[in-house]
C-alpha cells in the first residue's frame, strides 16, 4: 500500500482542522438560534397570557352588562302592557347584539315577543321565535327551578352563535310571574365590544365550548365547526395533527400556553404557520367556554430570527467555498489517476471486443464454408431421389391417361417433386448473383400470384392462406426463382409457427406510401431516389418470444424450434435480400408476426 505524499497529508490536516472549526461554529450558532427561539416563545406566550386575561375579563363584563340591562328593564316595567317607547329604548340600545325580546309566563310558555327592526318595534308570533327557545339547551332545566342564571349555554342558528339572557318578572308580592328571554348575538357582540381586526399582525382571540365547537371566531364561516373533524372535512389536504395536540391540552388543563402549527382560516388557501397560543377556561352563566388567543410566532420575532438566519447562511456559504476549494484540489489528483486508469481499461475493452468480433466472424465463416461443402452433396442426393419419382410419375400419367382422377393425383405428385427439385437447386442461389437477369423487368404482382398458386399444394389443410395483391407492380433486377425461395421459406416459417392448430396466413403486396418511402430513402445515397413495394406475410402464431432480438433470427443455424429447425430459412431469405438490396423488417406489434420485405420499384 502506497503512503500518502507529504502534500496530501498537509491537505488532509488542513481539511480536518477546518471541519472541526466549522462544526464548533455550527453547534454554537445552532445553540444560539435555539436559545433565541425559546426565549422568543416564552416572551410571546407571557404577553399572550396577559392579553388573554384582558380579553376574558372584558368578555365577562360585557355579557354581565347586557344581563344587568335586561334585569333593570324587567324591574322598571309597570304591571300592565309594555310601553312601546320602553321597548324601543331597550332593544335599540344594542340592536346589532340584541334585537329580539321574548316574554314567557311563569310556567315557561310563550306569552309575547318583540323585534327591533328599522328603528321600530314589531310584535312577533310564537312560530317566529320558537327556534330561539327550542335551541336553548338550558331553558327547560332553569325555569321553575328557583336558581335562574344570568344566561344560557351557547347554541347555533344559521351559522351564528347565541346565548339567551334571562331576567325574571317579579310581581309586587315577590312572586315570579314570567320571564324575559333576550338572545345575544355573540359574534356581533365580540366584534363591537372586544375584538377589532385592525392590527397589522396576524392573530385573534376565539371562543370554544366544551365540545370543542367554535362559538366565537373572526371568520364567520368557522362558527359552529368542530376544530378537528369539520375542518378536516372542509380542508382534507391540510395537516391538523398539531390542532389535535392543542385540543388535548385544552381539554386536560384549566389554562396554559403552547406553540403549535396551524393555519389562518381567513385565507382562501390556508398556509401552515407556527403559532403561539394561550388559553383559559371560564364559566359565564350556564356557558362553559375556553377562551383562546393566538399569534404568528415569526411575525413578532422576525428581526432576531432573521439575524440568526443571515449569520448562519453566511457561515455556511464561507464553509462551502472552503470545502469546495479543498475538494477541487483533492479531486484534481484523483481525477488524473482515474482518467489514466479509465483509458487503460478502455483500450483493454476495445481489444477484447475486437478479438470477440473476430472470433465470431471466423466462426460464422466456418459455418458458411460447411454449408457450401454440404450443399453439393445435398443437391446431388436430392436430385437422385426426385429423378425416379418424376420419371415414374410421368410414365404413369401416360399409361393411365384415360383415368382423369388418377392423372390429377399423379400430376400433383409430379409437380411437388419437380418443385422440390427446383428448391433443392435454389439453395445455392443465395451465394451468387444471377447472370442475364439483372436488367429484366418483372411484373411482381403476377410473379407473386404464380408463386402462391404453386406453393398452395404444400399448405396444411388446417391453415387458410389469404392474399391481397395490388396489380401492375413492376420490379427490375431479380430472378423469379429467388422470389419463390423467399416466399417458400417465409410461408414455411409461418406454417411451423401456427403448428397443427387452425390458423390464418395473409400475403399482401402494395406500393409503399409516402411516409414509408421517405423512411426507406434515408438509408443511403443509393436509395434516396427509389420508391418501394411492400410485401408482407402475416401469421397469427405466437410471434417472437419476449427478450429475443430480431437480428438474431437471421444468423445461420439460429433456431427457436429445437431439433425440428435447421436455422437456415431466414438466413437464406436475408442472403437473397442482400443480393438485390431488398430490406427485411419484422413487426411484432400485433398478435403473431408480420415479415415485411421492401422491394425497389422499376425506375420511371
Amino acid at each position: 500500500m502506497m503512503e500518502n505524499k507529504p502534500t496530501t497529508r498537509i491537505i488532509n490536516i488542513i481539511m480536518a482542522g477546518l471541519f472541526i472549526i466549522i462544526a464548533i461554529t455550527l453547534v454554537t450558532i445552532a445553540g444560539s438560534f435555539y436559545t433565541v427561539e425559546q426565549n422568543a416563545k416564552k416572551s410571546g406566550q407571557e404577553q399572550l397570557m396577559r392579553t388573554l386575561n384582558y380579553v376574558t375579563n372584558n368578555l365577562k363584563l360585557v355579557i354581565e352588562n347586557r344581563s344587568l340591562s335586561l334585569q333593570q328593564f324587567s324591574q322598571k316595567l309597570p304591571s300592565e302592557d309594555l310601553p312601546e317607547e320602553t321597548l324601543t329604548a331597550y332593544l335599540g340600545s344594542h340592536e346589532d347584539q340584541i334585537n329580539l325580546l321574548i316574554q314567557l309566563d311563569a310556567e315557561g310558555s310563550f306569552s309575547e315577543a318583540w323585534q327591533f327592526n328599522n328603528g321600530s318595534v314589531q310584535e312577533l308570533s310564537e312560530d317566529r321565535v320558537e327556534t330561539y327557545l327550542i335551541a336553548d339547551p338550558s331553558l327547560k332545566s332553569l325555569i321553575g327551578s328557583g336558581s335562574l342564571v344570568q344566561n344560557s349555554s351557547d347554541y347555533f342558528l344559521e351559522n351564528q352563535s347565541f346565548v339567551n339572557l334571562y331576567a325574571p318578572i317579579v310581581a309586587a308580592d315577590g312572586q315570579i310571574t314570567g320571564y324575559f328571554i333576550a338572545p345575544l348575538n355573540l359574534e356581533n357582540m365580540f366584534k363591537e365590544e372586544i375584538f377589532s381586526d385592525t392590527s397589522v399582525y396576524s392573530g385573534y382571540p376565539l371562543v370554544k365550548n366544551a365540545d370543542m365547537e367554535v362559538v366565537i371566531h373572526p371568520v364567520e364561516s368557522q362558527v359552529g365547526l368542530d376544530i378537528i373533524s369539520d375542518r378536516q372535512e372542509q380542508f382534507p389536504d391540510l395537516d391538523l395533527s398539531d390542532l389535535k395536540r392543542l385540543e388535548e391540552a385544552q381539554l386536560t388543563q384549566e389554562e396554559g400556553t403552547l406553540s403549535y402549527y396551524s393555519y389562518w382560516w381567513n385565507e382562501e388557501n390556508p398556509t401552515k404557520v407556527l403559532k403561539l397560543g394561550a388559553f383559559e377556561w371560564i364559566d359565564i352563566g350556564a356557558a362553559h367556554w375556553v377562551i383562546a388567543l393566538n399569534s404568528d410566532f415569526y411575525e413578532h420575532n422576525r428581526v432576531p430570527i432573521q439575524n440568526n438566519y443571515i449569520l448562519l447562511s453566511l457561515l455556511l456559504l464561507i464553509s462551502a467555498i472552503i470545502l469546495i476549494f479543498i475538494l477541487l484540489i483533492r479531486g484534481y489528483n484523483k481525477k488524473n489517476q482515474a482518467y489514466e486508469e479509465s483509458q487503460r481499461l478502455i483500450e483493454k475493452q476495445k481489444f477484447e471486443n475486437e478479438r470477440h468480433q473476430l472470433e465470431k466472424r471466423i466462426l460464422k465463416e466456418s459455418k458458411l464454408e460447411a454449408i457450401g461443402l454440404l450443399t453439393t452433396t445435398i443437391v446431388h442426393d436430392m436430385n437422385n431421389f426426385l429423378t425416379p419419382i418424376l420419371g415414374n410419375a410421368q410414365l404413369l400419367m401416360e399409361d393411365y391417361a384415360e383415368n382423369e382422377d388418377l392423372v390429377s393425383e399423379l400430376k400433383e405428385i409430379y409437380l411437388a417433386a419437380e418443385k422440390g427439385k427446383d428448391l433443392s437447386t435454389n439453395v445455392l442461389r443465395f451465394s451468387k448473383v444471377s447472370e442475364g437477369q439483372q436488367d429484366t423487368v418483372h411484373d411482381l404482382s403476377q410473379v407473386l400470384k404464380d408463386t402462391i398458386s404453386e406453393i398452395t399444394i404444400l399448405t396444411p389443410k388446417s391453415i387458410k392462406v389469404d392474399s391481397d395483391i395490388a396489380p401492375n407492380i413492376l420490379v427490375e433486377g431479380f430472378d423469379k426463382q429467388d422470389l419463390q425461395v423467399v416466399l417458400y421459406n417465409l410461408l414455411t416459417n409461418a406454417f411451423q409457427a401456427i403448428d397443427k392448430r387452425p390458423g390464418n396466413v395473409r400475403i399482401r403486396l402494395k406500393k409503399a406510401d409516402a411516409e414509408c418511402n421517405a423512411d426507406l430513402q434515408k438509408r443511403s445515397i443509393v436509395t434516396k431516389d427509389k420508391e418501394y413495394a411492400v410485401l408482407s406475410i402475416t401469421d397469427d402464431g405466437p410471434g417472437i418470444a419476449e427478450g429475443l432480438e430480431s437480428n438474431d433470427l437471421f444468423d445461420p443455424f439460429f433456431t427457436t424450434k429445437g431439433s425440428n429447425g435447421s436455422g437456415l430459412g431466414l438466413f437464406v431469405v436475408s442472403s437473397i435480400a442482400d443480393k438485390y438490396d431488398w430490406q427485411i423488417r419484422l413487426d411484432r406489434a400485433q398478435k403473431g408476426l408480420t415479415v415485411l420485405v421492401n422491394i425497389p420499384l422499376q425506375k420511371s
